[in-house]
């Protein structure tokens, strides 16, 4: 990337810290380099948790909760005229945070929940909201206790039958992995 892109860091405090990466010195490979949460004077106890690289403010981010909804919001909502460094309420506090991914285009998303239940979510189910700090919609049905705790950009060839874990209507439970997408070696003994 160049030293003119603008960085967004989203912490875990639901706050974004904005620069651009020229507010970082170049070091060799051989220097540890920068405390981000020091260089950029975060609040006690706060800690990035996701970076974002843009140019343009083109694209959406995706916040993916616990409680199994998802937030997509357009990045453009994070731009601002001044040369603010911090923005309040980058995303919903109302459950916590499993996953943020930025996309410049609409791609697959595989969510597993903490039953082993995993659906192969596609980010143009999701409608966009305008408010950075919205609840989101629910897409993935989580029985008590359960919650949902990775998410990952889906890349062809994860699985065997990848329409296993796609859904027609959103919220859905998901599918348990099969046998053959199963990474897990069983043993008799």
């Amino acid at each position: 990337t160049s030293n003119a892109r603008e960085l967004l860091f989203f912490t875990n405090k639901q706050q974004v810290y904005k620069t651009t990466a020229s507010f970082f010195e170049d070091s060799k490979a051989s220097v540890l380099g920068d405390y981000v949460a020091a260089k950029l004077e975060m609040d006690e106890g706060e800690t990035p948790v996701y970076m974002a690289v843009t140019a343009d403010y083109k694209g959406y981010m995706l916040f993916f909760f616990e409680n199994g909804k998802v937030a997509k919001v357009p990045l453009s909502a994070y731009e601002t005229k001044s040369n603010r460094k911090k923005l309040t309420g980058a995303y919903s506090d109302k459950s916590p945070i499993a996953g943020i991914e930025f996309t410049e285009e609409e791609r697959e998303f595989v969510l597993t929940a903490t039953s082993g239940r995993m659906l192969l979510l596609h980010s143009a189910s999701i409608n966009i909201k305008t408010t950075r700090n919205t609840q989101g919609v629910a897409v993935m049905k989580l029985k008590k206790g359960q919650r949902l705790f990775e998410v990952k950009p889906y890349v062809d060839g994860t699985f065997a039958k990848p329409s296993r874990y796609r859904t027609r209507s959103l919220p859905a439970l998901g599918a348990m992995p099969s046998e053959e997408d199963s990474n897990e070696q069983l043993s008799i003994i």
